[in-house]
């Protein structure tokens, strides 16, 4: 029997494992050169640079550069600076040294600091020349092109990724011509060509594949989650970012950061407060201990935005904070969001400033998306000038862009403030059609300007994602509850509805070891009451009627989402089965209303767990029978996001897979097909089931 040859890195690795002296170990490595940021790991990174590292410290140049490469793309920004201000580039030729700094001016960019990008630049730029060296030209234009982008000067942007990538191509580079055209995507994305960019990361991920970097193949699949969204493609989004974050996940990378700001940026444009919420935290979270400006910036712009109505406060400060960072094109965003969040506080003047200062930068920059989003926050905050011209120029934008969602808000926003209520109602329906739920309302932003008249019941209780209180439309601060226990009554009575439970059930579940909890759950109940209605406008049982036999909510004075939209659910479903007409408005509707899992924030909580387990079922009901309803229309392509919706719930779904796949291939979305064929055998791989061919789900 013959042996298998060792492959070359493996060879490597058992050189450091074994010792070798630093002189054998760069013998072997210098061979492979930048082949090995395709193969190793971040600990295996470390390992090789530690067995080569010098007395004084420093490390090989032609190593710390792809040391430091490697580890940036795996999301060890901060470590990769260590390589690269560490060092020896004493010995290397100037090809090499092209390439160290343009590596280092990569990583600077990353960081957002100019001036040591600008200088590196320009010494990669000298070297590259002197050496004549495809591949070095390549790193340098690449480095050019980025720091064009920092100047906002996208004509040279675009020249020197063109000069790059020519220079790739003819080394026959095909992971740095992965980059470029990463990056060449990334331009087209800043100015809202989405439908170019994809092209661009098309051609990326071709490219990534074949070398098998996976923390390259993760990027850029993050960027077509990025782009979908803006495309408002959002339930396809989310099946992409999800894959980049497994992949990340696996390779035990902080650039999983990245993936959770999209994550949440996804279910912020659906409106799903409670899990956006969550994903900004960890977005932020790895981003800080990172220095990671890209996925900080949108991940504080999103923090802001969804705080506004929970803790104000909170979105002031991170506003704040947004302004003082250093930005290249993030400055649009930070100027839009801190617009909102004073427009949100009534404070129309400095909303005003805010939003003439984003739509000048967004101009210079060409930046299109924020032209748009500027030009809608300037008409909110009631600037002077013809209203109605400013919101046809953004929804212009938008129509070019291909984003659906921001089209139809822009719709929303002028039949609120031009048009009649029956527009304005056509208009928010056209929203919940794209998935868009209720909750977007109260994020900040145009939607959240626009609400609807606030509801005429005084109480109004949220379950559907984070639990809160509303008194006349305005959330009840933590501060104001006495008790723990008094919040959790409520929270137990909405899950009830219209019958409630029984007292000793009540006292039961809130007090388990307890033997004599009747005089606790009357003080608690009288602290809820004092809640609910703290100025005592009504008597005792106008929220909440309590005997000696059962409490409950009195559902004519307080709203509870839950109870609302099991209403809705159950007539929707009722309407489908009766094949009425107006089923699918209806379904989308009951959709909208699903904002989260109820009580998200009490998953632990014994008596919160069969309401959710009831909710969930329905909601998937609905999505279920609205995605298939759909496929069964005259335009069966709005399907398509509901289909993807399903599989984040159930990535098992094998009829699912076959109609989204056969709705794909129908519409030659084959490349978009053909990713969730790849995604449905490994899941079927995973079950032990034989999967369907292509031909057979397609065919």
């Amino acid at each position: 029997m013959g042996t298998s040859e060792q492959p070359p890195h493996e060879a490597l690795l058992g050189l450091v494992t074994s010792q070798a002296e630093p002189d054998v170990i760069m013998a072997a490595f210098r061979p492979l050169g930048t082949t090995t940021i395709e193969l190793l790991s971040a600990r295996e990174w470390e390992l090789l640079a530690a067995s080569v590292c010098g007395g004084d410290g420093q490390y090989p140049a032609d190593l710390a550069w792809r040391a430091a490469y490697a580890l940036r793309y795996l999301g060890h920004t901060e470590r990769s600076f260590h390589f690269f201000e560490h060092a020896d580039r004493t010995t290397v030729d100037d090809a090499e040294r092209a390439q160290f700094c343009a590596a280092w001016a990569s990583s600077a960019w990353g960081s957002g600091d100019e001036d040591t990008c600008e200088a590196l630049t320009n010494e990669s730029f000298e070297a590259a020349e002197a050496s004549g060296d495809d591949a070095a030209l390549a790193a340098a234009w690449e480095s050019r092109a980025l720091l064009a982008a920092m100047h906002g000067d996208s004509t040279e942007d675009r020249r020197a990724h063109e000069r790059a990538l020519e220079h790739a191509i003819g080394a026959g580079a095909d992971l740095m011509a992965s980059r470029i055209y990463n990056n060449m995507g990334s331009q087209l994305f800043d100015e809202a060509r989405y439908d170019e960019s994809l092209e661009q990361f098309a051609q990326s991920l071709r490219l990534a594949e074949s070398t098998g970097h996976r923390s390259s193949v993760a990027l850029v699949r993050h960027n077509l989650a990025d782009v979908m969204l803006n495309l408002g493609r959002v339930d396809e989004a989310l099946v992409e970012v999800e894959a980049a974050r497994a992949i990340w996940n696996s390779l035990d990378s902080p650039m999983v950061g990245a993936a959770w700001q999209v994550l949440a940026d996804i279910q912020r444009a659906r409106g799903n407060t409670a899990q956006a919420t969550m994903a900004y935290r960890q977005a932020v979270a790895v981003a800080e201990q990172e220095n990671e400006t890209q996925t900080l910036v949108p991940a504080l712009v999103g923090t802001a935005l969804i705080s506004v109505a929970t803790d104000p406060e909170e979105a002031r400060l991170v506003a704040k904070h947004l302004l003082e960072i250093p930005l290249g094109t993030g400055r649009v965003p930070a100027l839009t969001t801190a617009g909102w969040i004073a427009l949100h506080d009534g404070d129309r003047e400095s909303a005003m400033k805010y939003a003439d200062e984003a739509v000048a930068e967004a101009s210079r920059r060409q930046a299109r998306a924020g032209l748009a989003e500027s030009l809608e926050l300037s008409v909110l905050a009631g600037g002077i000038g013809d209203r109605e011209a400013r919101l046809n120029e953004a929804a212009s934008i938008w129509a070019s862009i291909g984003n659906p969602l921001r089209v139809q808000i822009n719709l929303v926003i002028q039949a609120h403030l031009f048009g009649t209520p029956f527009a304005e109602r056509l208009a928010r329906a056209g929203l919940r059609s794209l998935g868009v739920q209720d909750d977007a309302y109260g994020i900040a932003g145009p939607l959240h300007v626009v609400r609807a008249d606030a509801d005429e019941t005084p109480v109004r209780v949220h379950t559907l994602g984070t639990f809160v209180l509303y008194r006349a439309g305005e959330p009840v601060a933590a501060s104001e509850w006495p008790s723990r226990k008094a919040r959790d009554i409520l929270k137990i009575l909405a899950a009830r509805g219209a019958s409630g439970i029984r007292r000793g059930e009540l006292a039961d579940a809130l007090w388990p070891d307890d033997d004599d909890p009747g005089s606790k759950l009357s003080v608690a109940l009288s602290h809820l009451r004092r809640v609910l209605d703290p100025d005592k406008k009504h008597d005792a049982s106008h929220f909440v009627i309590a005997d000696r036999a059962a409490v409950r909510l009195d559902l004519d004075n307080t709203s509870v989402d839950v109870v609302e939209f099991r209403r809705a659910a159950t007539e929707s479903l009722a309407a489908h089965t009766s094949k009425d007409p107006g089923a699918i408005e209806m379904l989308e509707a009951a959709a909208a209303m699903h904002t989260g899992d109820f009580l998200g924030d009490d998953l632990y909580e014994d008596w919160a767990a069969e309401a959710r387990d009831e909710v969930e079922a329905l909601g998937g009901d609905i999505i279920r029978v609205l995605a298939f309803a759909l496929a069964k229309t005259s335009d069966p392509q709005r399907a398509v996001g509901w289909f993807a919706r399903l599989l984040h719930y159930d990535p098992h779904d094998e009829p699912t897979y076959e109609a989204l796949i056969f709705l794909l291939a129908s519409d030659r979305r084959h490349g978009e097909a053909r990713r969730y064929h790849r995604m449905y055998e490994m899941r079927m791989r995973e079950l032990d089931v034989p999967a369907q061919s292509w031909e057979d789900m397609t065919g």
